[in-house]
């Protein structure tokens, strides 16, 4: 009776042995990364029939945590009218030195990211993302863009980044928002 019990024993003890090594199975995904520290936006835009005609605009807050508002003072474009413009934004964190530009690591992490220029209704003014992520099917990004003006008009363009990760499809208006600003346009 001794032999029966020693070997229940074994195989009581040996089933939780390897009952106890069992750890349920768990899918385990990064986090998605946290959006971009950003405190100036700048818009290049260069003439593409005279490459000579290079406009900057600059919105900046240097320190996004404050009530003071941003210096907008040089958040204006001044474009010809029935003219083509290529556009770079450019995304900076200037709370660091000396300032970074974030449009590496924008690029590097396309796929989280969409950049949206959208022109109010007065302003005759039609925005063309240039670049692509690398998703298997690339979507727009918005870092390189194409500005076509109509006749002369006074507006303002809307640049907001969207941090979008893992639900990026392409449309504005989903995901959290990394930067949301104006910028005043005349077209003459």
């Amino acid at each position: 009776m001794t032999k029966p019990l020693l070997y229940f024993c074994t195989l009581l003890l040996t089933l939780a042995t390897f009952q106890a090594c069992k750890r349920p199975e768990e899918i385990v995904t990064p986090p998605p990364p946290e959006n971009e520290n950003l405190t100036t936006l700048r818009l290049i835009a260069v003439n593409r029939a005279d490459s000579t005609e290079v406009l900057t605009a600059q919105w900046q807050k240097l320190n996004p945590a404050d009530t003071t508002p941003p210096d907008t003072s040089q958040a204006y474009l001044n474009l010809k009218n029935n003219a083509n413009y290529n556009v770079n934004v450019y995304f900076i964190d200037a709370s660091t030195t000396p300032a970074d530009t974030i449009n590496k690591e924008i690029q590097q992490r396309s796929n989280f990211h969409l950049i949206c220029i959208k022109p109010d209704a007065s302003l005759l003014l039609t925005v063309t993302r240039l670049d692509k992520d690398n998703n298997a099917t690339p979507l727009e990004l918005g870092l390189v863009n194409k500005f076509t003006t109509g006749n002369a008009s006074n507006g303002r363009v809307e640049v907001t980044l969207y941090h979008q990760p893992n639900i990026k499809n392409g449309n504005c208006g989903i995901g959290s928002t990394d930067a949301d600003v104006y910028f005043r346009v005349q077209v003459r």
